[in-house]
């Protein structure tokens, strides 16, 4: 299982949380690599996950255009769908889950997070190049149905308490 860190554009994400203290200690016990877009963490489970975006919550609102999580089979989804997932134990997302997006990555930076259309399955394999990345993500009915929102959107609540 893996955590992506995508960055925001003109941001060298890697460089930016090798450079902070606090990061650093974070991230001290995994081993976050360089990927073209952000950054890249392997985990052990979605807990660990969410505890890693949680712990780096200031830097994902100021650095970081999105978080997905890669689960075992290549199957990815959005930061707000893996808290719905482990808050609302009864989510059990499965190859036909409705609410998708097609990520597209080219040279490193988000250009595209459109909703897949239903009845289409999406089942092509994601295809990884130095020059273009596209997958599809699972996302919220909420995610879905309305604009892409970054990371730093996906609890409004959190956002509007932590101002």
């Amino acid at each position: 299982m893996n955590i992506f860190f995508l960055q925001r554009e003109g941001i060298n994400l890697y460089h930016t949380l090798s450079a902070s203290e606090t990061s650093r200690n974070t991230l001290r016990f995994y081993h976050p690599k360089e990927w073209p877009g952000g950054v890249i963490i392997p985990i052990e489970s979605l807990v660990s996950g969410l505890s890693i975006a949680g712990e780096l919550r200031w830097y994902v609102r100021r650095y970081m255009q999105d978080v997905l999580f890669e689960f075992p089979g290549g199957n990815y989804c959005s930061l707000a769908f893996a808290k719905q997932i482990y808050y609302d134990r009864e989510i059990k997302p499965e190859e036909d889950w409705p609410f998708r997006r097609l990520y597209v990555i080219r040279n490193g930076h988000l250009i595209s997070a459109e909703p897949i259309m239903q009845g289409v399955t999406g089942r092509e394999a994601p295809v990884f190049s130095p020059a273009i990345t596209r997958f599809v993500v699972w996302s919220t009915e909420q995610e879905y149905l309305g604009p892409r929102k970054s990371a730093l959107h996906c609890d409004e609540n959190e956002v509007e308490a932590s101002e």
